[in-house]
């Protein structure tokens, strides 16, 4: 079994948290602030088996996007 620590943009979070739990995958949200850019991100806490990673990896690549800061 293995921990995902995955950190998304607070506009992205809800998104990726409700596809994640209906792929079958239960997660945990903490509300945390960048160091960096100082924004507002969550951090989800995934368990997965060991099988599994690639496909929690791919539901937050897929319903999570990059954003750049000018």
């Amino acid at each position: 079994m293995k921990l995902i620590i995955a950190i998304v943009n607070n506009d992205d979070s809800a998104v990726v948290s409700s596809s994640l739990t209906t792929t079958g995958f239960y997660t945990t949200k903490l509300s945390t602030t960048g160091g960096f850019l100082q924004t507002g991100n969550t951090t989800l806490l995934i368990g997965a088996q060991d099988d599994e990673v690639e496909k929690v990896i791919t539901v937050i690549k897929d319903h999570s996007s990059t954003r750049i800061k000018e």
